[in-house]
């Protein structure tokens, strides 16, 4: 493995130079056009000032130039620092201030929004589907030369920006020695083959991003999807020689309602691989997906400290004859450890439920100026604390029965309970307000909100709370549905005893977490 990402990306664009790269748009790119055209970006933001070791945010959509600006900032030895467009903007004003960006890559279609919360900083301008950009853009193609920047190993590679249980987001801290073993072991675990074709189209400011990055080390090709629309993914998949792709479990569904809807029968597809997680699948969905796809799906475990590759349930684990194994999460991936700790960090034997803990050499580096949550983080020999409960069965395979951290997974992404408390109580009809998870069919979980009314409760119109909600949160971490009850329970030390909340909904689920 090399020093860094930058190195990795450089031998690659050169060793697989006239390769198909990226498609997007109804064009195409090779590696060596990503070559120059990164090359006159990482030297556009050395003249913004930017420097090794400087953050610079990519505020943007699905499109080529997000793959390219993420080139260039490895090629410069700058800091990544990936912004979901859908965040309300104080939360992305706050990303940009707690990281200290010191440049920002803008779409044109959150133009607006970055440029209040980016106010006084260097941006470079893309058209991502909202338009022509006016002002200064992304530098076009050109030979130049790029200097190699001095920084190694230990050096920042990335800040990935996720929740916590006090609402704000907390910057997680990966090293450019994080960055590089996180490749190697998605191209081992993902099964990805330098033919590949794989179709993206959930947010390259997510795990997506990740996937493009292992792409270009192997030298595969990347189909860029602006979002995913069912229709045109099944399109894709049955006409366009795609391989491999990226879905939460929302998206199968969609996928097979549409097949269902018509035909009913197996796809015959070159698809070699689907690699799904962050939601729990249905196991009867599941089922269905293999009748209709094959044995094709890989299953990862993972979160932003410890990027998608903590555990993996392999195709060959997707057995229906072994239907337990379709409940668990798989066994330790092949740079990873896996352990369930007790409420002293002491392992427990097998069968024993407890909080899941992981080691691997891409775990985060450390929680961004959090010296207290790093080392909350941290158990001796480089295990972290995942937050999640669960236990191991005697085949090493893990299995999720609940989670400490107080988050809810809707359609694949993470919505933080306090944040969205935190917006409802503000609403003059709200005295209390505790949101939970509730089971989804669709997208794994639901967000549900718990209220004690400020008024006579006749007098709280539920859907107008939600639909105020509209103007305050993103679509995905918005209140699905609203509980109205005369008091909250508490546990003992006088904090919301969520599960008594939850208790009612998850009751008949095997699995007690969404």
């Amino acid at each position: 493995m090399r020093a860094t990402l930058g190195e990795e990306f450089e031998a690659a664009l050169r060793r697989h130079r006239v390769r198909t790269a990226v498609e997007a748009g109804g064009r195409s790119w090779t590696y060596g056009d990503l070559d120059r055209w990164s090359a006159a970006v990482a030297d556009q933001l050395r003249g913004a000032g930017v420097r090794p070791g400087d953050a610079v945010a990519l505020y943007l959509g699905n499109c080529v130039e997000f793959v390219v600006a993420d080139l260039a900032v490895a090629r410069t030895g700058a800091v990544k620092v990936p912004v979901n467009t859908l965040l309300p903007e104080a939360t992305v004003a706050h990303i940009l201030k707690a990281a200290r960006v010191r440049a920002l890559v803008l779409g044109t279609g959150v133009v607006a929004v970055g440029e209040r919360a980016g106010a006084g900083l260097p941006i470079l301008r893309v058209d991502d589907g909202g338009g022509p950009p006016a002002g200064e853009t992304l530098a076009g193609p050109r030979d130049v030369a790029v200097p190699p920047p001095a920084i190694g190993p230990t050096d920042r590679a990335a800040i990935y920006f996720t929740g916590g249980t006090t609402g704000l987001p907390k910057g997680v801290v990966h090293t450019q020695a994080s960055a590089v073993a996180v490749q190697y072991a998605q191209i081992v675990e993902a099964e990805l083959a330098q033919d590949e074709r794989l179709l993206l189209t959930t947010p390259l400011a997510h795990a997506a991003g990740l996937f493009a990055q292992s792409a270009l080390v192997r030298g595969a090709t990347i189909v860029i999807e602006p979002g995913f629309d069912a229709a045109r993914a099944l399109d894709l998949l049955r006409t366009g020689g795609i391989t491999w792709t990226f879905l939460v479990p929302t998206m199968i569904y969609r996928l097979l309602d549409l097949i269902d809807a018509a035909t009913r029968g197996r796809e015959d597809l070159p698809l070699r691989t689907v690699v799904y997680g962050a939601a729990p699948i249905a196991p009867s969905r599941l089922a269905r997906a293999l009748e209709v796809f094959g044995p094709v799906f890989v299953q990862l475990f993972g979160q932003t400290e410890c990027p998608n590759w903590g555990t993996r349930l392999t195709k060959h684990d997707h057995d229906p004859a072994r239907p337990e194994l379709l409940g668990s999460c798989g066994q330790a991936s092949i740079m990873a450890d896996v352990r369930v700790v007790d409420d002293d960090g002491a392992p427990l034997p097998s069968g024993g439920t407890g909080e899941v803990c992981l080691r691997a050499p891409y775990t985060l580096e450390a929680y961004l100026d959090d010296p207290g949550a790093t080392a909350a983080k941290f158990l001796p020999g480089g295990w972290i604390r995942t937050g999640d409960v669960g236990f191991l069965d005697d085949g090493g395979y893990l299995h999720l029965r609940d989670r400490k951290a107080d988050m809810v997974i809707s359609g694949g992404m993470n919505v933080y309970c306090r944040e969205v408390e935190d917006v409802l109580v503000r609403h003059p009809a709200v005295a209390r307000a505790a949101v939970i998870g509730v089971p989804h069919e669709d997208w794994g979980e639901a967000v549900h909100a718990v209220v004690v009314p400020a008024v006579p409760a006749d007098e709280l119109d539920r859907a107008a709370l939600l639909e105020w909600t509209r103007g305050e949160l993103a679509a995905y971490a918005r209140p699905k549905s609203v509980e109205l009850v005369a008091a909250l329970p508490e546990t003992p030390f006088g904090k919301i005893d969520k599960k008594v909340l939850r208790a009612p909904h998850w009751a008949a689920r095997d699995r007690a977490i969404g």
